[in-house]
């Protein structure tokens, strides 16, 4: 049957309504029942929220394969960029959260609780902590901070294809510098329960970390002996910053790294350049524009652009030495042309030489 409304009814039995079964009992409910919980919100605080991006990083480091994959190298670089970020911005909070704003001076309290608003960037809290909290943060810190989030940006945006040992060497160097961070700089301002959370993970990551610097120390450690035999030519290497990066082996191959394996096939100049911006935080451009001289300059022995006056090798350290990196060549007697070309002449002492190159040699004296 159908009533007015179009809803479907059972149709009585035949003999009437009174013929029709008593309907059963219907149990009495004393309640309501209960609907299922629902799910939990979303909830991570700051300093939480880091510190799950910084267990995330050890997790891939420590619990997948050994050494691990690419995909949990992947996850290393864009978690230890995250969770750096955050727990900086966590620390500068701290101050004020103002400072959070790319511009204090538009900051509010509703856009704060809120999250709507742009915040600086991880270089710009890593300054704002050093110039406003007063933080004593070191430089290299701040490079390799830097360069960390270039290489999350190029993984994130257009792909990455970066050596394995370098990405571990890099991360163990970050990670060492966030657990000393988080230690001095973030628990003393948190409130006690949040602070015993951070140092309870903290004695995981201690452990961890060092289980991921061993495994740096064992590789230095088996290539001590071939390292031994190139003292004099060898450097930091620009990528994995291990003292392995080996600038002339005598083979005409280009420099190399040890450890990472980074190649410059056939190419000291680009070589050079990258160690002395780098590892020296040395530029051409900036040497111009301070009146300085320029990092790398042409070699008085081969001729090529390739030649780092301020240099230090692994046998020199922590003292200067000027190296080639394309000949290997180590000067003790550099000068300047006194023509004021900027040439980089190699003269012994006692040795009887015009302290000029052959240029200003040929201009100086042409008229007679």
């Amino acid at each position: 049957m159908t009533d007015q409304t179009g809803a479907q009814h059972p149709a009585e039995p035949e003999g009437g309504a009174d013929q029709a079964p008593t309907p059963a009992a219907v149990p009495a409910q004393s309640e309501k029942a209960e609907r299922p919980s629902k799910r939990p919100d979303l909830s991570y605080a700051p300093v939480t929220n880091g510190m799950d991006y910084l267990s995330s990083v050890f997790q891939h480091l420590t619990e997948g394969e050994k050494p691990p994959g690419a995909r949990d190298l992947k996850y290393t670089v864009l978690h230890l960029q995250a969770a750096t970020e955050v727990l900086l911005k966590a620390r500068l909070a701290q101050e004020h959260f103002s400072l959070i704003f790319a511009d204090p001076t538009q900051a509010t309290h509703n856009a704060w609780q809120k999250g709507d608003f742009k915040s600086c960037g991880t270089l710009e809290t890593f300054d704002r902590l050093r110039g406003i909290a007063r933080l004593a943060l070191d430089e290299n810190d701040r490079k390799r901070i830097k360069e960390l989030g270039e290489s999350r940006n190029a993984l994130q945006h257009y792909g990455l294809t970066y050596n394995a040992y370098a990405i571990e060497s890099r991360a163990a160097r970050v990670l060492d510098f966030l657990i000393t961070f988080i230690h001095q700089h973030l628990i003393p301002g948190l409130d006690p329960a949040e602070a015993q959370g951070v140092e309870n993970d903290m004695d995981s990551f201690r452990l961890q970390l060092k289980g991921i610097e061993t495994l740096v120390k064992q590789r230095m450690n088996n290539l001590r002996s071939d390292l031994a035999k190139v003292a004099d030519v060898t450097v930091q290497c620009p990528d994995c910053e291990q003292w392995a990066m080996v600038t002339y082996d005598g083979r005409d191959e280009g420099p190399s790294c040890l450890f990472c394996h980074q190649v410059w096939p056939n190419d000291p100049v680009s070589a050079a350049a990258n160690y002395a911006w780098i590892i020296l935080g040395l530029d051409e451009h900036s040497a111009f524009q301070d009146g300085g001289d320029p990092p790398v300059v042409d070699c008085p022995e081969c001729g090529v652009c390739a030649l780092v006056t301020e240099a230090v090798t692994a046998a020199g350290q922590p003292g200067v030495t000027p190296l080639c990196f394309s000949c290997g060549t180590v000067f003790e007697h550099l000068i300047e042309c006194e023509g004021g070309c900027g040439t980089v002449l190699n003269i012994e002492p006692g040795e009887e030489s015009i302290a000029m190159c052959s240029d200003c040699i040929d201009i100086r004296y042409a008229r007679f």
